[in-house]
């Protein structure tokens, strides 16, 4: 879309450009028309390809590519969240855990989904740990704003 801006801004300003240097003469008419024709040409051309049956701005490879990348990013997202969630549980509740963090791979990275497997609750008696996981799971559906499954 921004390469079809830019050459219908640029023909147009080619066309402005000939138009004022052109001396008048019985060829400048001629040249005009022909800037003119040539701009005219260049914003019906995307429906010239539309009839044709050709994608109108994007091609399927393009589409394939930024939906690779939305995935990478998505991922490298979830990998982030995890670790954070590990590091914060450790430094806020002295627990260690494992989590599993599933983003929208839209673009928006909006949490769909949180798990966490307490692995070590440290020294805390078995009360605590009902009411750890009770405060692990509130605080992380604050924090991501989705269900959340806290494990032991």
């Amino acid at each position: 879309m921004q390469t079809y801006i830019l050459s219908v801004a640029g023909a147009v300003i080619l066309s402005a450009v000939v138009s004022l240097v052109l001396p008048e003469g019985r060829l400048a008419p001629l040249i005009r028309g022909a800037a003119k024709l040539i701009t005219l040409l260049m914003l019906v051309s995307p429906l010239l390809s539309l009839f044709r049956g050709e994608a109108f701005f994007q091609n399927n490879d393009t589409a394939a590519e930024e939906d690779r990348f939305l995935l990478s990013c998505t991922q490298l997202a979830e990998t982030n969240a995890e670790r954070a969630i590990g590091s914060w549980l450790e430094e806020e509740f002295g627990v260690l855990a494992e989590s599993r963090v599933t983003l929208a791979q839209d673009g928006s990275y909006s949490a769909k989904e949180v798990t966490v497997c307490v692995t070590d609750f440290g020294i805390s008696g078995e009360e605590a740990h009902i009411d750890i996981s009770l405060q692990i799971g509130e605080a992380l559906e604050k924090w991501f704003g989705c269900p959340v499954e806290v494990l032991s």
